[in-house]
């Protein structure tokens, strides 16, 4: 059923993006690099998360048997509620983690590497950064004893707003901007000369409290890509599947040398 509501959500957006008058640039269906993408949504972003639920669930509650029975007795709807924010706040911080340590920035970078935002450049994420933020959530909540149905009812609601937020819509939401992030507000993240800015994909609060938040930008909105190799990273599943480890190997290489 999630996955139900989940691609006819994903069908919505892909009609949207073909409306001239509602596209933020003009974009085919079947842009560049379309098929890798499509393989980033079936692997990393539906199969491995499917796979890594299931691993979850004889842990459920693992952590206190107690909060799993409070938990379970609570209204469904403020299970629901508490759940996309813990949901939300476990994806914000493994997005700063990607951004703050070096060998996670590596893997990062597949994801910033798309030059054409649309709903599908969402799930473009190397496999261990998909790993790193499924585990954070909501496979962190299924072992602290939250309902899967709340679970599962906020990933939903997440996924479908991170594939908002990075669509090829032009539509400005400003409005919704003191409590949620925007497709407007996401995109900045995507700009290279504002890529540290705007970390949350649903609430906007926690890029408020930490000062990080970007409303009026002074950096054009175009291009997207990886800061410093918008036009040289590489952009092909099977390349990008190996680029962090070979940038790393480069890395070391160069420190031994100004070491030497």
């Amino acid at each position: 059923m999630d996955l139900l509501f989940f691609g006819a959500g994903l069908l919505i957006l892909t009609i949207a993006e073909r409306m001239s008058w509602l596209q933020f640039q003009p974009s085919s269906l079947f842009r560049p690099f379309f098929v890798s993408d499509l393989f980033y949504l079936a692997t990393g972003g539906i199969l491995l998360s499917l796979m890594m639920r299931d691993q979850a669930l004889p842990w459920a509650g693992v952590f206190s048997e107690s909060l799993q029975r409070t938990l379970a007795d609570a209204p469904f709807i403020l299970m629901v509620s508490i759940a996309i924010i813990f949901h939300d706040l476990g994806g914000y911080g493994s997005h700063l983690l990607l951004h703050r340590i070096n060998a996670l920035w590596e893997l990062h970078k597949v994801h910033h590497s798309s030059r054409t935002l649309d709903w599908l450049a969402t799930f473009r994420a190397h496999i261990l950064e998909h790993t790193l933020r499924h585990f954070l959530s909501p496979v962190l909540l299924i072992l602290l004893g939250f309902p899967l149905a709340a679970v599962g009812i906020a990933s939903v609601v997440l996924a479908a707003w991170a594939a908002l937020v990075h669509a090829n819509l032009g539509v400005s939401w400003h409005w919704l901007e003191p409590i949620l992030i925007t497709s407007r507000l996401h995109r900045l993240h995507h700009v290279p000369a504002t890529s540290e800015r705007n970390f949350g994909v649903f609430f906007s609060v926690w890029d408020r409290l930490r000062g990080t938040l970007e409303t009026n930008p002074t950096a054009p909105l175009q291009p997207t890509g990886v800061p410093g190799a918008v036009n040289t990273y590489p952009q092909t599943w099977p390349r990008q599947l190996v680029e962090p480890f070979v940038q790393r190997t480069v890395q070391k290489q160069e420190s031994y040398k100004a070491a030497a």
